[in-house]
């Protein structure tokens, strides 16, 4: 049957809208991706059953924001991308802020993925991960600078596949699983998830594509935000409960790499799965970095180039090179601003109640907001401290 949906106008090409199914796609593809790598050691620190309610609590609370983040766009009526929806209802100065904590949270993403993919294939192939890791960056680095198109194609079929490898892992797993793990807590390191796993379902970027492809499709565009936001909080607590059920304490900080005692294909298949999803997570935030540098900032491409893919392996020889602490600091202080900033632009976008938004709109706007500031907020202050301290 011939497709006849109208066109959309998306990103400058017209393209078919999306279907509610397509559109959970995008945001569970867009949230579940390499920060999932490091949400197993976390848990297995405080402890499995604190751990799981930490992934529930929370994945319940970025469900509120990626609701606002929804609304916002409904009643936005043009195509924007967070700044721009920030800028448009708060002014000039939310913009350049929401800006820059994007680029400086995306720097601290690339270097997540360069000290993770250096674990991985040192625990693949054997050898030094620091070398691994420059070698992982001067490849990644060069197809940054090529801009390859086929970068999303690759990233939608490693997310299409992602839960299945991670669901056939997790239930590999449970045949190990030791009920001792489940009793262990560590009250010490409460607020060690905190910002891991905000990174983890950090997907509000998502929200804002998946309804530029569901125009005028308010209800299904709230459908597909739920339902796309819980996917990836149930296969987090899954993959969670498999691995720290069986390695306990040994969990390592990647946690790919440190299964590999239940045998080579686990280890194998864990490690490939970890490698590629890193390795895209890099291509991707790579490039939408430059995108932001020359777009938005008119640099030229060399020197957004540069900028890009220098300022990683700067930092990373200057010795930042823990995974888990890298994604605590971006998860907690700029995912942590930025939804603070979602909350206010939301908050001011219903105070213009712009007709048309009826469909989709929040009832209980400040049950959703109260929450989600006091995470947020916390995480933020805490990132703070703990990054000075």
């Amino acid at each position: 049957m011939k497709d006849e949906r109208p066109l959309v106008l998306h990103k400058g090409v017209y393209k078919k809208p999306a279907t509610v199914g397509e559109a959970v796609f995008m945001i569970t593809g867009l949230t579940i991706g390499a920060g999932i790598l490091g949400v197993p050691y976390v848990v297995a620190q405080v402890g499995l059953i604190v751990g799981l309610i930490y992934i529930l609590v929370l994945g319940l609370v970025v469900l509120s924001l990626n609701l606002m983040v929804g609304e916002i766009a409904v009643r936005a009526g043009e195509p924007l991308q967070l700044p721009g929806l920030a800028g448009k209802y708060l002014g000039s100065w939310a913009k350049r802020v929401l800006s820059v904590t994007i680029i400086l949270g995306g720097y601290g993403s690339l270097l997540a993925y360069v000290i993770g993919e250096g674990e991985a294939l040192s625990a693949l192939f054997g050898g030094n991960k620091i070398y691994w890791s420059v070698f992982f960056w001067s490849i990644a680095s060069f197809l940054v600078w090529r801009g390859l198109q086929t970068v999303k194609r690759v990233d939608r079929i490693v997310s299409f596949s992602v839960i299945a490898i991670i669901s056939i892992l997790s239930f590999f797993l449970f045949r190990y699983f030791d009920a001792g793990n489940w009793q262990y807590i560590n009250i010490s390191k409460i607020f060690l998830p905190y910002g891991v796993i905000l990174f983890a379902l950090h997907g509000s970027p998502a929200i804002v594509e998946a309804h530029a492809l569901l125009p005028n499709k308010q209800k299904s565009f709230k459908k597909a935000v739920i339902i796309g936001t819980l996917i990836p909080i149930a296969v987090y607590m899954l993959f969670a409960l498999a691995v720290v059920g069986a390695g306990g304490l040994t969990t390592t900080d990647v946690a790919s790499v440190g299964i590999g005692y239940f045998g080579t294909g686990v280890l194998l298949a864990a490690n490939i799965y970890a490698i590629l999803a890193m390795g895209t997570a890099f291509l991707g935030m790579g490039m939408a970095l430059k995108q932001i540098l020359t777009w938005d900032y008119k640099l030229p491409k060399w020197s957004a180039d540069a900028l890009v893919v220098i300022i990683p392996l700067f930092l990373f020889t200057a010795g930042l090179r823990s995974f888990i602490f890298i994604l605590e600091i971006v998860g907690g202080l700029f995912i942590g601003t930025e939804a603070v900033l979602m909350v206010l632009t939301c908050w001011k976008a219903r105070q213009a109640r712009k007709a048309g938004a009826s469909r989709y709109d929040l009832r209980n706007f400040w049950l959703l907001a109260v929450p989600v500031m006091i995470v947020f907020t916390f995480a933020t202050v805490y990132s703070i401290v703990k990054l000075f301290i």
